[in-house]
């Protein structure tokens, strides 16, 4: 099995370096033998690698412990479930699993290619080819995952693995890593048009017209598995938080935050023929990136519980990274003439002026976060804690939603006057009106208050603006009010799709600003039947329990909660040990709602009567009653409905009253 997995890997490397030599001698010559067997060669590295992957997965799945790979992230113990999620617990196994989604968008751009259509696509396969080749050259000789255990340490196989850390096995691993990956790895298809439109000087919106499903696809990816990876944080690591400015956590929010403005950048060349160079130096920027992120990941260069520690692949990447911002660099300063604009921003207060602004802060925004993440490592070597992101990065985010609020209301290149004023009056009304709830019911913090008028400002300015095009739609089309607001979306997906992505960032910065501000903590320690009480909430430890099997050991505590005499029922928070991984885990315990979670961890006991074990055990307990984080999870589902439906294709064509991009 594992000489099987190697010699698919080796077939594959080879088929990359054809496909690459055919790809840039076809963007000369399309029609030549060598073009048209490099693009067979996508397709077979393609093949190659999902054989590679399905051979490892296979031995994990059939407890294979002659692999290596295998031993180190799995045991006998775990579920199936769990078991192939192994696949990407390790360095290897994630780096060939991003190695196999680059060649699925090889596969997938050699399928998509139109007869007499391909004039960027043989530079676009081998800039892709060339990545391919780069990811494969690593998993084949820097991290193999097909290594077999070394004879001299293990004269016989083990009879069982490892296993794979107990807080990996949960929901979050088995969505937050492949998810992504995959996001990172698209994001290499956006970058190859960019490079194969350089190369071309077809710098008009040909390319970003290949890319831009590509780019909202990746993107979509990128910020789903971001909010997947807080909220295993959230359920699993019991701290009661969900995002901590982590240097890995960062390279994932980094190329997410410049992707958005790519996107932006995209709507205005498409639609006016302006932000050509910025269109094309983001999309550049977010792969490298990328790139930088999963250096970061890959070494010790930063402290870090996410990264796999140094390996010798880190010339690689800094090679890599090298390459590609020195030619990138060339490639713009070669074709600046053609990155001109071909539009002037006539007015301050149009849509134009707001998309440039707006861009500009994510970028300021990514710029700050990557200064703090790499500030340990810059000269003066400063390390940067939370308050520094708090301090310097959320204002700008802020901003940004603030930005939001008012651009779904201003028209391109001319501002309408009534219609914005009546939006923002009414918009500025109801977030007021929010603002005075919250004051009269005791919340008086300025620093959570200002944010939350932003917020809902945002949020009522993008739905009554979305609420005035179906009233519009619906006289001039004599529909009916759901039958035109459903036409909005079919007639224009990339307006209406992003305006629910709008809405879902707003909701989640209400969650954040509920959970950051207002967030209480309770601690304790009960003997059984004995009480505490939390910000309202009544927690009554009744008993401690425990199994295990000799692998693995839980202990959980048994609790009751209520809310004054209301009984919410049983909460049970878990400490957790494995015989391969020392010291004890916590598994916190969790009650969700829209308006706060009980989140209860168990932190240690002790014996009540060290002669008398039915006496019980004292007990240890923090208690975090954090508002409104579901919002967060909440907006999180807007946040994929409203990305899927940009990415969705268009329909057929419904007539439209005042639509625009």
């Amino acid at each position: 099995m594992a000489e099987l997995g190697y010699i698919a890997l080796v077939l594959a490397l080879a088929g990359a370096v054809f496909a690459l030599i055919g790809s840039a001698f076809g963007g000369k010559a399309e029609t030549s033998w060598i073009n048209r067997n490099a693009r067979k060669a996508v397709i077979a590295v393609f093949v190659l690698m999902s054989a590679a992957v399905v051979i490892l997965e296979a031995a994990i799945l059939t407890h294979y412990f002659e692999i290596q790979y295998v031993y180190q992230y799995t045991d006998r113990s775990m579920s199936p479930v769990y078991l192939f999620s192994a696949l990407w617990a390790g360095n290897a196994g994630s780096l060939l699993i991003w190695a196999w989604f680059i060649s699925l968008c090889g596969y997938i751009l050699v399928l998509r290619q139109r007869p007499g259509k391909r004039e960027l696509t043989p530079y676009t396969l081998a800039v892709v080819m060339t990545v391919q080749l780069f990811f494969t050259s690593l998993v084949l000789f820097f991290t193999n995952p097909f290594t077999r255990l070394d004879a001299a340490s293990f004269p016989v196989v083990p009879s069982d693995g490892i296993g794979m850390n107990p807080l990996l096995e949960n929901p979050g691993m088995v969505l937050h890593p492949p998810i992504l990956i995959a996001g990172f790895a698209l994001f290499v298809v956006p970058f190859a048009y960019a490079i194969s439109a350089l190369l071309n000087n077809r710098l008009d919106n040909t390319w970003i017209s290949h890319a831009r499903r590509w780019m909202i696809m990746a993107w979509l990816l990128l910020g789903v598995g971001n909010l997947i990876g807080a909220w295993w944080a959230y359920a699993v690591l019991g701290w009661g938080g969900y995002w901590g400015w982590d240097p890995i956590e960062n390279a994932g929010l980094i190329p997410w935050l410049v992707a958005t403005a790519a996107i932006h950048s995209i709507v205005v060349q498409k639609r006016r023929g302006g932000f050509k160079l910025w269109t094309i130096s983001l999309t550049i920027a977010v792969f490298i990136l990328i790139k930088t992120g999963a250096f970061l990941a890959r070494s010790d260069i930063l402290s870090s519980v996410h990264t796999f520690g140094r390996t010798a692949m880190d010339p690689m990447f800094l090679t890599l990274i090298g390459i590609s911002l020195a030619g990138s660099i060339g490639l713009l300063i070669w074709r600046r003439k053609s990155l001109k604009s071909e539009m002037s921003i006539e007015n301050l207060v149009s849509r134009e002026a707001t998309f440039l602004l707006f861009n500009l802060l994510l970028v300021g925004a990514a710029a700050v976060t990557l200064i703090g993440t790499l500030a340990p490592i810059l000269p003066g070597s400063i390390n940067l804690d939370t308050s520094f992101y708090n301090r310097a990065v959320v204002p700008i985010l802020v901003a940004i939603i603030l930005l939001v609020g008012v651009c779904v209301t201003i028209g391109w290149r001319r501002l309408e006057v009534r219609r914005l004023r009546f939006t923002l009056l009414v918009s500025a009304g109801a977030a007021l009106g929010v603002v005075a709830i919250l004051l009269f019911a005791g919340f008086n913090q300025w620093h959570a208050l200002i944010p939350v008028f932003i917020a809902v400002f945002a949020i009522v300015s993008t739905i009554l603006t979305w609420f005035k095009d179906a009233l519009a739609r619906r006289k001039a089309l004599s529909e009916s009010f759901i039958k035109a607001s459903l036409n909005l979306i079919r007639s224009n997906r990339a307006r209406y799709g992003g305006y629910l992505v709008h809405i879902s960032i707003a909701v989640m910065a209400v969650g954040v600003i509920g959970s950051s501000v207002y967030k209480t903590e309770t601690s304790g320690v009960l003997a059984p039947g004995e009480s505490m009480d939390a910000n309202g909430y009544t927690i009554t430890y009744e008993t401690l329990l425990g199994e295990g099997d000799g692998t693995r050991m839980e202990v959980w505590a048994v609790l009751d909660v209520y809310r004054g005499q209301r009984h919410l029922g049983e909460m049970k928070p878990v400490q957790l040990t494995h015989a391969n991984y020392q010291g004890w885990m916590a598994r916190v315990a969790i009650r969700y709602s829209l308006i706060e979670d009980v989140y209860i961890s168990l932190t240690g006991w002790e014996p009540v009567d060290a002669d008398d074990p039915d006496k019980g055990y004292w007990a240890g307990f923090m208690v975090d009653i954090n508002p409104l984080v579901s919002w967060i999870w909440a907006g999180g589902v807007l946040f994929l409905a409203g990305g899927l439906t940009c990415y969705w294709p268009k329909g057929k064509k419904q007539p439209s009253a005042g639509s625009e991009d």
